[in-house]
């Protein structure tokens, strides 16, 4: 079994330390952890030719995706909801596989996709705090 935040085997995963990224992410928005089970591992060793060409696609794609998840969810950060300093966020990073596509990208703050990084959460199916 492995971690459905952080992708390791759960004998190697520290996403239930209590000073875990995982476990800040959540507390700024007031959720608490528990613990996400995956059969299979992320994606890894994705080849740098396809990060580069995922990164230029968000790129030419950036103010349009930003425009139209802020219409749809509001202007807002997905995580904590502030309203302030918002950034594209792949729900599946580029470094695990995931694809620079609209139903992979959320809106989260500046200090919650530091926080998140590599991390695989998707924050659009919690209900925003008001």
């Amino acid at each position: 079994m492995y971690c459905g935040y952080c992708g390791r085997l759960i004998r190697r995963c520290a996403c239930g330390a209590p000073e875990s990224d995982i476990r800040r992410f959540l507390a700024r928005a007031g959720r608490q952890y528990a613990p996400l089970l995956q059969q299979s591992p992320p994606k890894w060793a994705v080849p740098p030719q396809i990060k580069r060409r995922e990164r230029a696609t968000l790129q030419r794609h950036y103010r349009e995706w930003f425009r139209r998840l802020a219409s749809d969810g509001g202007e807002r950060c997905a995580n904590c909801g502030a309203g302030e300093k918002l950034v594209l966020d792949h729900v599946i990073p580029i470094a695990k596989g995931g694809l620079s596509q609209l139903k992979n990208l959320q809106l989260l703050c500046a200090e919650c996709n530091r926080i998140k990084g590599k991390l695989m959460i998707d924050c659009r199916e919690f209900k925003q705090p008001e």
